[in-house]
């Protein structure tokens, strides 16, 4: 296949183009340098969330293009849950976060026993990666060390640009950080992205409202779940670690202040 017979482009990331195919397909197009592991991770998640029942993008296959390697996945009918333009204070906002804590339920409800790519290993190699003092990253790792590896499908990468709303309701988009996990380090991983993700405007109000959806977001996952704060309260210290890898676009300061809050807490 070549460029030409692409139709446009949809959206473009930090690991990928995705491209209108025709027919009902589109194309996940990775730029050079992403791992072949990356990628062929985001084909066996996406396929075993499918396989589970869970509203996906279908993948369809390998397709190569002028040297670089993409994904074929059925194209889905919707626009997303929330539009990165939108302030977080506007209603839809809070409709949006419920849905997105609802669809992260029925994420859980699945098993991955048998996939191959784990969470432990994805955090482990994040925090190795961390721009921190060694004390610090050793706390970190020896939180992952002693916790007993988990088997439950995890998306890895959950916010509001990865959730589609489709006329049979929210789906899951972009698996490259899918694994078999713990729900509760998956949850801190999206409250992290809530709290201390890119953000617009003036830092001090864009944190204001962030804190109040990953709150939002947080109560409602919890009621419908019944996820304890103990559960949570293990992993914010290794996940928000992992948020201050090199290449990671999360808001430092702000993050960094998290991690020592969630340190001191842990004494």
């Amino acid at each position: 296949m070549h460029r030409r017979d692409l139709k446009s482009l949809i959206a473009s990331g930090e690991s990928a183009d995705v491209m209108r195919l025709g027919n009902g397909k589109v194309l996940k197009l990775f730029h050079a340098g992403v791992e072949d592991g990356v990628m062929r991770r985001e084909l066996d998640v996406a396929t075993r969330a499918s396989e589970e029942g869970l509203l996906v993008p279908r993948a369809l296959g390998w397709q190569n293009i002028e040297g670089r390697r993409g994904i074929v996945f059925e194209e889905l009918d919707g626009a997303p849950l929330l539009d990165p333009k939108s302030r977080w204070r506007s209603l839809r906002a809070r409709a949006a976060l419920r849905k997105l804590a609802e669809c992260h339920a029925r994420i859980h409800q699945c098993s991955a026993e048998g996939l191959i790519h784990h969470q432990h290993d994805i955090l482990w190699v994040r925090i190795l990666s961390a721009e921190i003092d060694e004390t610090l990253r050793r706390e970190a790792l020896d939180r992952i060390l002693v916790t007993p590896r988990g088997h439950i499908l995890c998306h890895g990468d959950f916010h509001p640009g990865n959730a589609v709303e489709t006329p049979r309701g929210v789906a899951a988009v972009d698996w490259s950080s899918g694994c078999a996990g713990d729900p509760a380090a998956d949850v801190a991983r999206t409250e992290m992205l809530l709290r201390y993700g890119q953000m617009r405007g003036p830092s001090r109000i864009a944190l204001w409202f962030r804190q109040f959806a990953a709150e939002l977001y947080l109560r409602h996952y919890q009621r419908i779940t019944g996820m304890s704060d103990a559960a949570l309260d293990y992993w914010r210290l290794p996940v928000a670690v992992s948020g201050l890898s090199k290449g990671s676009k999360m808001h430092r300061p702000a993050l960094i202040k998290a991690v020592e809050r969630y340190r001191n807490n842990a004494k």
